[in-house]
C-alpha cells in the first residue's frame, strides 16, 4: 500500500534487529510463490534462525535457498561475499534467459562488510584518510553494483528470448535510518537543552554557528517543524553534533565495522540507490506490531508519474504505478497524510474547532495504522486492502470507540471487518475488484455495509450473522444525501 514495489525494481528493507524484516521478507516470497507472479524465488540467508519459507512452496521447484552453516554464520560477513554474490548470479541467469526472479538477500552484511575491510586497507596503505568526495563516489560506486543488477529487460529483435526481469528486496540491519521523532513545537523551536545526567540533550540553533549556510538552513527548517535537535536527530539527517564538530571521522571503529557517521552515509546512498524502502521500528515490534512500519519513512517512487514522454502523445505515457486501481485511489496520499500526522508543526491549534477538526482526523490516521497491520501469513487481496483502507480513512467506523475500531481493522485476512465484507456484502468487494477505477457507486455501497458492521457491532449483535444481498433502499438515500452533505 505505502511501498508498491515494481517487477525489476530493488527494495531496501531497514531496521534493527527483531525489527520483523525478515519475516516480512518471508511474506512476500510466500505471496509471490503462491500466486506465481515469477519464474524463480531465490533468497540469500546468513542467519540459521531467520523464518523458513513453507515447506509446500519450497518443494514447489521455483524456490531456491542459499543458507550459511551456523559456523560460517559466525565468521565475518565479508567472508560470506563469495556465497552473497553467488546468489545473485544465480538470479541474474533467470533474467537473462528470459525468467522472472525474484531475489530476497537477508543481509547485506557481507557487501558492507568488504567495504569497511577494503576502506581501512586502503587508508593503511597511503598512511592518511580518504577525502570524503572520492570516498563517497567510490561508496556509492559498490553499492549501485548491487542494486542496479534489478531490471527488465526488453526482448531485441536479435533474441527475442529476452525480456526477464529481476527483482530485489535487501535487507539492512541498522538503526541509522529510524524515523526522527517529533515533539511539542514549543520545545523544539526553544532548542532547551536537558541536565546533564544521562538525559538527551536538545541544541539550540546558536550552538551550530559557524555551520556552512546549507546545514544551518536545514536545521532551521527541522526546529520549524517541531523537532528537537537530538544526537539521534543530527545522525539521522547526517549532521555532526556541536561537540563533535572538528572530528571529522567519528569514533575509530574496528576494522571491517562501522561507526555511526559511516553507517548513516551508507544508509543514505543505499536509500537513493534503491527503488524504494520500507523502514521497520524496533520499539513497535517489540509492542507486537507487524509489519511495524514507519509510515512516514516508508516509501516507493512508483506512482510518482508517467515515463516523461510528452503530453502530446497520451498513447506513449506508461503509468509508473504498479498497484491495483482501486487501491491506487485510495491510498493516493495516504503515506502523506500519516507522515504529516506525526508531525507537531503542521497541526492546527489555538482554535477549539481546528482542534476538533485535527482530533478526527488524527482518529481516523490511527484507524489507518491499525488496518495495516496483520499477523505473519493472513495476506490480503487487493480489493479488500483497499475496502478496509477506504473504511478506515472514510469516517464509517467514527461512531466505533477508537480502541473496538481498531480490533475490527486489524488482523489481515481475519480481520472481523473484512470477514463481514466476506460474506455480508461480496459483490461489493467484487465490484471494486472488477472496476478500473473506483466509481462513485460502489464507494456507497460499501459504506452502507460498513455502517451495517458498525450499527450491529453497537447492538452486540455478531455482524458477520446479517447478510443483506442488496443495499436497502432508504439506506442507501441516507448514504447519498450524507455525502452530498
Amino acid at each position: 500500500t505505502l511501498s508498491p514495489l515494481g517487477r525489476g525494481q530493488s527494495m531496501l528493507v531497514c531496521g534493527p534487529r527483531g525489527a520483523g524484516k525478515s519475516t516480512l521478507a518471508r511474506e512476500v516470497l510466500e505471496q509471490v510463490l503462491t500466486s506465481k507472479l515469477v519464474d524463480r524465488a531465490l533468497r540469500f540467508r546468513m542467519d540459521p534462525s531467520a523464518p523458513l519459507v513453507s515447506a509446500c512452496l519450497q518443494s514447489s521447484g521455483a524456490f531456491s535457498e542459499l543458507a550459511a552453516t551456523p559456523e560460517a554464520a559466525m565468521q565475518a560477513p565479508a567472508a560470506l561475499l563469495a556465497s552473497f554474490f553467488a546468489a545473485v548470479g544465480a538470479a541474474e541467469r533467470v533474467r537473462d534467459s528470459g525468467g522472472h526472479a525474484l531475489l530476497v538477500l537477508d543481509t547485506i552484511a557481507p557487501l558492507t562488510g568488504a567495504w569497511n575491510l577494503a576502506h581501512s586497507w586502503a587508508e593503511e596503505a597511503l598512511g592518511r584518510p580518504i577525502e570524503p568526495d572520492v570516498l563517497g563516489a567510490q561508496r556509492r560506486a559498490c553499492f549501485s553494483a548491487l542494486l542496479e543488477r534489478a531490471a527488465c529487460l526488453k526482448p531485441t529483435s536479435e533474441d527475442k528470448t529476452r525480456g526477464g526481469s529481476l527483482t530485489m528486496l535487501v535487507l539492512a540491519e541498522t538503526e541509522a535510518m529510524r524515523a526522527v521523532s517529533t515533539v511539542s513545537a514549543s520545545s523544539g523551536a526553544l532548542g532547551i537543552k536537558a541536565a546533564a545526567g544521562g538525559q538527551v540533550v536538545a541544541y539550540s540553533l546558536d550552538d551550530f554557528k559557524g555551520r556552512r549556510e546549507k546545514e544551518v538552513s536545514r536545521l532551521r527548517h527541522l526546529v520549524g517543524r517541531g523537532i528537537s535537535l537530538t544526537d539521534a536527530t543530527l545522525a539521522a539527517v547526517g549532521i555532526a553534533a556541536p561537540e563533535s564538530q572538528s572530528q571529522s571521522s567519528a569514533a575509530a571503529a574496528a576494522p571491517g565495522q562501522w561507526n555511526r557517521a559511516e553507517e548513516v552515509a551508507a544508509m543514505r546512498e543505499l536509500q537513493s540507490l534503491s527503488d524504494g524502502q520500507v523502514i521497520l521500528d524496533g520499539a513497535a515490534a517489540a509492542a507486537g506490531d507487524f509489519p511495524a512500519l514507519v509510515s512516514g519513512a516508508t516509501f516507493s517512487r512508483f506512482g510518482l508519474g508517467g515515463s516523461g514522454k510528452s503530453d502530446a502523445q497520451p498513447e506513449a505515457r506508461q503509468h509508473r504505478d504498479v498497484r491495483a486501481p482501486a487501491l491506487q485511489a485510495v491510498a493516493a496520499h495516504l503515506r502523506l497524510q500519516l507522515a504529516l500526522e506525526r508531525d507537531a508543526g503542521f497541526r492546527p491549534g489555538g482554535q477549539s474547532a481546528g482542534q476538533d477538526a485535527d482530533g478526527v482526523h488524527s482518529a481516523r490516521m490511527a484507524a489507518v495504522r491499525a488496518s495495516l497491520l496483520q499477523p505473519p501469513r493472513t495476506p490480503m487481496q487487493t480489493e479488500e486492502m483497499a475496502a478496509v483502507l477506504l473504511s478506515a480513512c472514510s469516517g464509517a467506523l467514527d461512531a466505533l470507540p477508537a480502541d473496538e475500531a481498531a480490533r475490527c481493522l486489524r488482523g489481515g485476512s481475519g480481520g472481523l471487518l473484512l470477514q463481514h465484507l466476506r460474506e455480508a456484502a461480496p459483490k461489493v468487494l467484487q465490484r471494486i475488484a472488477e472496476e478500473k477505477e473506483l466509481s462513485v457507486e460502489a464507494a456507497r455501497e460499501l459504506e452502507v455495509a460498513v455502517r451495517l458492521f458498525v450499527a450491529l457491532r453497537k447492538a452486540g449483535a455478531p455482524a458477520a450473522a446479517a447478510a443483506p444481498a442488496e443495499v436497502p433502499a432508504v439506506a442507501a438515500a441516507e448514504v447519498e444525501v450524507e455525502a452530498e452533505e
